[in-house]
């Protein structure tokens, strides 16, 4: 069994200053197979099976970020030793993969009109939906529709107009899910009449 100075010394061979905060504090070893190593200075902590036979560094996993929290993206994912040791792939990676999480943030708080794999089925009841959704907005035939402005403090035009934009908004999506329809039987026709050729 490898000794905690051991497995500090191969980490310094590989890594003499620290890949996340580059400070040239040592490493803590910690673990029953000492297979853990943080820096003494900002905390973060590394795992590696290599540290167990102490030969040769193969790779890193970042088990915990710094104490600031740089790193956080990288956790828990395992790279090769020469990643850790260039400090702009490092910020490069993390950079991409915040991006990426930012992305997805704005994407789950977007309302699609449809999405791609939604079946034919789908966006029919979709179409069906907007289509009930537009009567709604008709509010000249309901008693809201005819008190709804003396009510609520704003104007006849107003709530008109907000009415109009609506249902637009409504017959906008309703166009856009049968061109996407329309595009799917036009690419079904096509495909069964290349075969047919």
């Amino acid at each position: 069994m490898v000794t905690k100075e051991e497995v500090e010394q191969l980490m310094l061979q590989y890594f003499p200053s620290c890949p996340l905060c580059r400070a040239n504090e040592g490493y803590e070893i910690s673990g029953a197979f000492k297979n853990y190593v943080q820096c003494r200075s900002c905390g973060a902590k590394w795992e590696s099976p290599d540290f167990v036979k102490c030969e040769e560094l193969k790779e890193l996993q970042l088990w915990e970020a710094s104490y600031d929290g740089k790193g956080d993206s990288l956790k828990r994912k395992k790279y090769s030793v020469k990643f850790w040791q260039d400090s702009k792939a490092i910020e490069k990676t993390m950079k991409a993969i915040e991006k990426t999480k930012e992305v997805k943030d704005m994407e789950s708080k977007v309302e699609l009109i449809f999405r791609p794999e939604m079946t034919d089925r789908q966006l029919q009841d979709s179409i069906v939906k907007s289509l009930e959704e537009i009567t709604r907005w008709d509010y000249g035939s309901t008693l809201y529709g005819k008190l709804g402005s003396l009510l609520s403090g704003t104007s006849f035009s107003e709530a008109a107009t907000i009415r109009l934009l609506r249902a637009i908004f409504e017959q906008n999506k309703i166009l856009i899910m049968q061109n996407e329809l329309i595009y799917r039987g036009l690419t079904q026709r096509q495909k069964i009449n290349a075969k047919v050729q």
